[in-house]
């Protein structure tokens, strides 16, 4: 496993993958900015936003695994199954394949996470692709902790509480309890302070504090690998020699 992820991590370096994670980077603002908007123009309908928006985040996360043959096609199988699994879903009102898709959408994410945070760890220089992969791998745990969060409430149905009720999927808009969870998911790995919405199961609760702390350490780490590869690179650099 490890000799698998440093292949990935020298491909990045040297293959330059700043226009994969500049996508990636892309659909994960959308899916955090249009979401809501898409709830307001919709006047509280358009119940397959979530898993529309998180279907582009799946697609580019399939280019971002593209480094060998084999990632890529694997990549896009889970992509494709994960899509066609969640619109099946919202046709037919399919729980179980809903979970199934939300899984499979939820382990190219992980994997995904894995391989990136890889590269950033094994960078040694600082670069735009550095910071825009840093950028996509804090965005990235978030995104998995939520779909995590969905599958949990669908699961145990009441795991997640908003202002004393509990969090439950809605048949007119199936997409209300996963924008929730989103919410809820980066409250908690920015560590800003629960409000509204709180976990209220023992698992919920485990994980979120798991979630937080994860946040907290990858912040740490990660500016502390910027701060010292950047002052490395400036003792390096010609300007700073006399």
């Amino acid at each position: 496993m490890k000799n698998i992820l440093e292949t990935f991590a020298y491909r990045d370096e040297a293959e330059g993958a700043l226009g994969r994670h500049s996508g990636l980077l892309a659909s994960l603002i959308l899916l955090l900015v249009a979401l809501p908007m898409v709830q307001y123009v919709a006047g509280g309908g358009g119940e397959a936003r979530f898993p529309a928006l998180l279907a582009l985040v799946l697609v580019a996360a399939v280019v971002v695994n593209s480094h060998q043959r084999w990632t890529f096609i694997a990549g896009g199988v889970i992509a494709g199954a994960s899509v066609l699994g969640s619109v099946y879903a919202e046709i037919n009102d399919a729980t179980t394949v809903r979970l199934v898709s939300d899984m499979l959408g939820l382990t190219l994410l992980g994997f995904t996470t894995l391989i990136m945070l890889n590269s950033l760890l094994q960078a040694m220089d600082v670069s735009m692709d550095t910071v825009i992969g840093g950028i996509c791998v804090y965005l990235l745990i978030g995104l998995c902790f939520a779909v995590f969060f969905i599958l949990l409430n669908d699961l145990e149905p009441g795991s997640f509480l908003r202002d004393g009720e509990a969090i439950l999927r809605s048949k007119s808009d199936s997409s209300d309890h996963a924008t929730a969870l989103l919410y809820f998911s980066f409250v908690t790995l920015t560590t800003l302070g629960y409000g509204d919405t709180t976990p209220s199961g023992d698992m919920a609760q485990m994980f979120a504090v798991s979630e937080a702390v994860i946040g907290q350490l990858y912040l740490t780490i990660l500016i502390a690998k910027l701060v010292g590869l950047y002052v490395s690179q400036r003792r390096q650099s010609p300007e700073s020699k006399p």
